[in-house]
């Protein structure tokens, strides 16, 4: 499985991204694009639909619930990167996101503190990945970002 991580430009600039702490913990699994909206990047728009699954909050008749898929029937995640405004942003303007499958992760909660002013049952990137990898029965690198993550989501901003 990889992790593509659709990224607002601005999470570039910010110390307390756990989009770029994914990227760097996760190297060969993770990749990060910068969102663009008027050219968007083929990597993103040319994954194929039927292996590639969109992270994100329920969106009528594309979301399917945690239960009910089979994670080993995708290859390709694609996770929009940014506060919770960036990535509704993001989803709205990149009418292609709209054709990718959407998951929703529910029934987490998120251990993030280095942010304020987070959505009720939001996840950091870095959780969902995290939450992904778990599912799927790949401790190794879900273990290797957990450590990551705990060392990040610990220090004072």
């Amino acid at each position: 499985m990889k992790f593509w991580l659709l990224t607002h430009s601005e999470e570039l600039k910010k110390d307390n991204s756990s989009g770029n702490l994914s990227v760097s913990t996760l190297t060969l699994r993770c990749e990060q694009i910068i969102w663009e909206r008027k050219f968007p990047s083929p990597k993103i728009t040319q994954l194929p639909l039927k292996n590639t699954l969109l992270i994100y909050p329920k969106q009528a008749d594309h979301t399917e619930q945690g239960t009910e898929l089979c994670l080993q029937d995708y290859k390709n995640i694609v996770i929009l990167d940014g506060t919770w405004q960036q990535a509704k942003k993001m989803y709205n303007q990149s009418p292609y996101l709209k054709h990718f499958k959407h998951y929703t992760i529910e029934g987490v909660q998120s251990r993030f503190k280095r942010r304020r002013n987070q959505v009720e049952g939001g996840l950091c990137t870095a959780e969902v990945i995290m939450h992904l990898l778990k599912q799927r029965s790949e401790l190794n690198d879900a273990q290797k970002l957990e450590m990551a993550f705990e060392r990040f989501n610990n220090l004072i901003n």
